[in-house]
């Protein structure tokens, strides 16, 4: 399996293991003896977030929560790209869930030694903490927790899930089989079947990763996008229609695969209100949306996703997730804006 297949694939685990973690702390007992014991925890120190965003925020009630997913198989979590980079929200006032998507090319500002990059080099450059600072400072965020999550797990969950049901199309069923034959040659989790049939039908941890990593169909990666969507919506039915007892026999499994700075109590509380606010659904948001973006080749030879501009991504998400209505933008990120924008109309 080639490094760019690898990549990008990590959206659907990143939030399946989320909700585990957040629903599984409201069953606080046992939630509180396992992730104790269970989840490997980091500290990242002080992280910056602009106090004029804490101020106009002050009252707002939204928890934001970062998700990083990363390809850990030699056991480190630091010092790698990012192949996932998510913002889990929840706002307690409206009980509304969100997850934002933020698209691994996007061209941002990282830090002033690294200057104007991708946003998912952000992680390699200083893991979890710079990863933060990074979509705090481009995005208006007040972010200060995070999860990261083992790509390892991805094929193990889903089995653990017992599958998900997944209608097949006939132009993708080719694509499906050759990457689960590559899956199979490069030793990647459990041997599998290939898939002999389209239409409805259980596809297995394997076959669902390789299906969520089919590219070179259709429209590409719009649909690759698309087709991690459904299997995420389809295997949020299933964890939200588990009983408490059902969730709890599945948390042991999947803890191990995750780092955070929440304590327990955060995530027992967080937990907690998440099953009372008796969510349903999880709202998707991108960044940058489609509308407020561009594609470039720039300097490098390399494609970016410009915003188009920051500013506007920046109104538009803070609407979706605060309810702010003409949300008003700090000076760092109409600067960064200002600067990103001279690349939007390139040739």
């Amino acid at each position: 399996m080639g490094e760019n297949q690898s990549r990008q694939i990590m959206n659907i685990f990143i939030i399946i293991v989320t909700v585990i973690v957040v629903l599984i702390g409201g069953v606080a007992v046992y939630g509180y003896t396992s992730l104790n014991r269970n989840i490997e925890r980091e500290e990242i120190g002080d992280i910056g977030i602009s106090q004029d965003v804490l101020e106009y925020k002050q009252g707002h009630d939204v928890i934001n929560i970062a998700l990083f997913g990363v390809d850990s198989r030699e056991g480190t979590y630091d010092y790698t790209r990012s192949d996932a980079m998510l913002v889990f929200s929840f706002n307690r006032k409206t009980n509304e869930a969100f997850i934002t998507s933020i698209v691994r090319d996007t061209y941002v500002f990282i830090d002033e030694a690294h200057g104007y990059e991708k946003i998912n080099h952000a992680y390699a450059y200083g893991g979890a903490k710079e990863a933060i600072e990074t979509l705090n400072k481009n995005f208006d965020m007040d972010i200060d927790r995070y999860v990261t999550v083992n790509f390892d797990a991805v094929e193990h969950v889903i089995d653990e899930l017992d599958g998900v049901e997944i209608e097949v199309k006939d132009y993708e069923l080719d694509e499906l089989n050759r990457v689960i034959e590559e899956m199979n040659d490069e030793g990647i989790g459990t041997p599998s079947e290939l898939v002999s049939t389209t239409g409805v039908q259980t596809l297995n941890g394997k076959q669902a990763v390789a299906y969520m990593r089919i590219r070179k169909i259709g429209n590409g990666d719009y649909e690759r996008m698309e087709r991690q969507r459904v299997v995420l919506s389809l295997t949020m039915q299933k964890l939200l229609s588990f009983n408490k007892m059902k969730l709890v026999s599945l948390v042991d499994d999947f803890l191990p695969y995750i780092k955070t700075n929440l304590s327990t109590s955060e995530i027992i509380g967080i937990g907690t209100q998440f099953l009372f606010a008796n969510i349903t659904d999880l709202q998707q948001l991108q960044l940058p949306s489609n509308e407020y973006s561009v594609g470039k080749i720039l300097y490098d030879d390399l494609y970016y996703l410009i915003p188009n501009t920051l500013e506007d991504n920046v109104m538009e998400w803070h609407e979706s997730v605060y309810g702010i209505e003409d949300y008003e933008v700090t000076e760092t990120a109409k600067e960064i804006s200002y600067e990103i924008s001279k690349f939007s109309n390139l040739d």
